[in-house]
């Protein structure tokens, strides 16, 4: 049995130590469970489907209310989705090629005939007792595939999702006609069952699986062994999740992007077949100088063809078999790894890993597509010139592959390593179809960020380009999602917008659909906010209250300056107006956070001056009433159930089948937002996050201001493992009788400090 002194083991000395002194054969970690058997689901025509699963979506939405939409299917518009409204007399017509068709024009009718807005944090749907009339509108997507999600979304978001909340967000993918979903879940036990099969050990693929929270970048062959055991009720349950996702997915006349064959293999195949010729990578090795030598990955040389044919066409088979037909398999051979290749034969050893990798994606399914994230190009563009990329795409027919490009929105200041634009510098992929997409947020941070005016204006001038090649569709990659609601309300509508959009036009009906109503002076915050923290290119972010306490602070990427103070001051002057509606609330709480975090950061940074200089009082001041001000953007945060630390922990220990698993599914979900697993990453998921800030971020600065006073060293690493070491029991929080008061007193409290 795995006690918690194990699972601690696995944690901090890797998998492979623990498992050699646990016992191979508990129950815990054996395969039990068959096969999902394919139930014969009823005979219904793609048109009945449409129509059935899109009246399921608005009766989940609008309750008694959908009975008053008419639904019906109509036929692709030259390939493309498409849809029409039309209302009169209280009824609402709408016509759809697809269940996510028919949504999606459901959804642009509420939003803009009824002013109303379904989104992660809430809604607002108050529906006038007759349904307003509406001209006749048909609307053709001008693309083929309107993507969404990132690999890593299964791991910064969704790691710990159950089946209500998948449900939701599959609502939410449709009403807002997302069509190529990334569908990752499921896939270990699969994976589990060729391993076996192929002759590997349970033992073995113990060691090759990462704990659930780090699966996403085990999966795309960046980390074996990490944050482990596996145990074998995720992977059951996992399957069982997986099959209902694709089968909802498939209803509602969405593309899901499966997993495929990449060439990971675990260390245990090398004891199968030793004559066999891998190479061992380490992730981004150059950048993570501590990272453990225990998470390397081992890849097959493309020379290996039939190993990749028979891996391939094996995990392909069975995946099939327990979750049905897919068309679109996902592959990331490269993704931020060292390419191994030589230099004498770089091309023909590129383009041999290419046309290897879809050969093997062929033997399983001869009609499937390989999708690969461009990311690859992004990340080592110095590698990555025409002639690598070229010859890497050369094996692969033009039609069967497709690439995601999804860093448009990266900085343009940017140059070598992480440059965006690369469907312009690799000539559009020469020929593959591929995706225009935007990443927008990292790690899942949480800030407010974006750059709203390129969002609305630059995948009408890529669609318009001449130099577009075979573009097929446009993404959105976030790392994590249920943050900046406004960004994927325009992104998802830039989506189905052949022009650009004119935010002047499109915020002030945002507002309305949003809040309720627009008043002046929400329309001049909206427009303080798009020149401020709604005008940048992204990356990581965070405030510098929430990286590691140290000498030097630094916030990456937030804009809290007093442009956007002012502009959060005009919003909180709505609040008589405004205060009642539950998606206002949210977002003033966000604003308010930033703010005050801005103030924050001046306070911390007067205080390690202050401590430098041996100004003991002065630093004692200024730390404590940073720590304080920590203490209340905690408390506001609270509010908001979605922005609660404990939200995340009890979603992970809701998975576990014991105390052990509980405390290890606790430790595994509080490393990914905090440490990571080593330095080189730690806050790189930070969040403002209730819970987070008065048990971790705050008690840290603490804990560093009180060394420095006592001319003590600080042992930041020992201070976060014991707080991981032992399961998150909250504080209180502090009480917040009346939001809008308190955002008031905060605000002035620090704008009367400056002065």
């Amino acid at each position: 049995m795995w006690t918690r002194r194990k699972f601690i083991g696995a944690s901090c000395a890797g998998v492979g130590a623990a498992l050699a002194t646990a016992d191979l054969n508990a129950s815990s970690l054996e395969p039990t469970a068959p096969a999902r058997p394919r139930v014969p689901r009823p005979t219904h025509s793609v048109q009945q489907t449409a129509v059935s699963s899109a009246r399921d979506v608005l009766t989940r939405q609008l309750g008694t209310r959908a009975a008053e939409f008419d639904l019906a299917w109509i036929p692709l518009a030259d390939g493309r989705e498409v849809y029409e409204i039309e209302a009169s007399a209280g009824r609402v017509k709408i016509s759809g090629s697809s269940g996510s068709a028919l949504c999606r024009g459901a959804y642009s009718y509420l939003r803009e005939a009824c002013h109303a807005m379904i989104t992660w944090s809430g809604r607002h749907v108050e529906l006038p007792s007759s349904l307003p009339d509406f001209a006749h509108r048909r609307v053709a997507c001008p693309y083929k595939f309107v993507q969404y999600l990132n690999p890593c979304t299964y791991g910064y978001t969704m790691a710990f999702w159950d089946w209500a909340r998948w449900e939701r967000e599959l609502d939410w993918m449709a009403l807002h006609g997302i069509n190529m979903p990334i569908a990752m879940e499921g896939q270990e036990a699969i994976w589990q069952r060729v391993w076996l099969s192929l002759g590997l050990t349970q033992a073995e693929i113990n060691q090759f699986f990462t704990g659930p929270a780090y699966l996403a970048w085990h999966r795309m062959g960046n980390i074996d062994n990490f944050g482990g055991p596996l145990p074998q009720n995720w992977i059951d349950e996992k399957r069982v999740l997986q099959g209902k996702i694709l089968d909802r997915m498939r209803e509602l006349g969405m593309k899901p992007v499966a997993p495929a064959f990449a060439g990971f293999v675990p260390m245990g195949f090398k004891r199968l077949h030793p004559e066999v010729e891998t190479f061992t990578l380490l992730w981004l090795q150059k950048e993570f100088k501590t990272i453990p030598r225990s998470t390397r990955t081992f890849i097959l040389h493309p020379g290996e063809r039939a190993l990749y044919q028979q891996i391939g066409k094996k995990f392909i088979e069975e995946y099939k078999a327990e979750y049905g037909e897919v068309e679109y398999y996902l592959a990331d051979t490269f993704n931020e790894l060292a390419v191994p290749v030589s230099e004498d034969h770089r091309y023909e050893d590129l383009e041999r890993f290419g046309r290897t990798i879809f050969e093997s994606i062929q033997a399983g399914d001869p009609n499937g597509t390989w999708v690969m994230q461009g990311w690859l190009f992004v990340y080592d563009s110095v590698f990555w010139d025409n002639a690598s990329v070229e010859a890497l795409l050369r094996g692969v027919p033009n039609d069967r592959m497709l690439i995601i490009d999804y860093a448009n929105d990266l900085t343009p200041a940017l140059r070598d390593k992480y440059s965006p634009g690369q469907w312009k510098l690799q000539k559009a992929f020469f020929g593959k179809q591929w995706i225009n997409g935007m990443a927008h947020t990292f790690g899942g941070n949480n800030n407010i960020k974006g750059n709203l005016a390129l969002m609305a204006s630059e995948p009408a001038a890529v669609l318009a380009s001449e130099q577009r090649g075979n573009l097929v569709g446009w993404g959105m990659c976030p790392e994590g999602i249920e943050t900046n609601e406004v960004v994927y309300e325009l992104m998802t509508d830039a989506g189905w917008s052949r022009e650009p959009i004119d935010l002047n036009v499109w915020i002030p009906q945002y507002c309305i659909a949003r809040y309720g109503a627009c008043p002046a002076a929400m329309q001049q915050a909206w427009t303080l906010l798009l020149k401020s923290a709604y005008s940048s290119h992204i990356w990581i972010t965070k405030q510098a209250w929430q990286a590691e306490p140290g000498d030097h602070l630094v916030a990456s990427s937030i804009d809290s300056g007093p442009t956007f103070q002012k502009a959060v001051e005009l919003f909180l002057s709505c609040a008589p107006e405004l205060s009642h509606n539950e998606l206002y609330r949210n977002d003033l709480i966000e604003l308010v956070a930033q703010s005050v975090g801005g103030h924050v950061d001046q306070e911390l940074a007067l205080a390690v001056q202050a401590a430098d200089s041996e100004q003991h009082e002065v630093a004692d001041e200024s730390s404590t009433r940073a720590i304080a001000w920590m203490n209340r953007i905690d408390a506001l945060m609270n509010l908001r159930p979605d922005r609660r630390l404990e939200t995340w922990t009890q979603a992970a220990r809701s998975w576990a089948k014991s105390d052990d698993e509980a405390a290890h599914y606790d430790e595994n979900a509080r490393q990914l937002i905090t440490t990571w697993g080593w330095p080189e990453l730690s806050d790189y998921a930070s969040r403002v996050w209730s819970g987070l800030i008065r048990d971790y971020y705050a008690p840290r600065w603490s804990a560093y201001f009180k060394s420095r006073r006592s001319n003590s060293r600080f042992s930041l690493d020992l201070w976060q493992q014991t707080w991981l070491s032992s399961p998150y029991r909250p504080s209180d929080p502090m009480p917040v009788p009346d939001l809008i008061v308190e955002s008031q007193k905060l605000l002035e409290e620090c704008r009367c400090h400056i002065a």
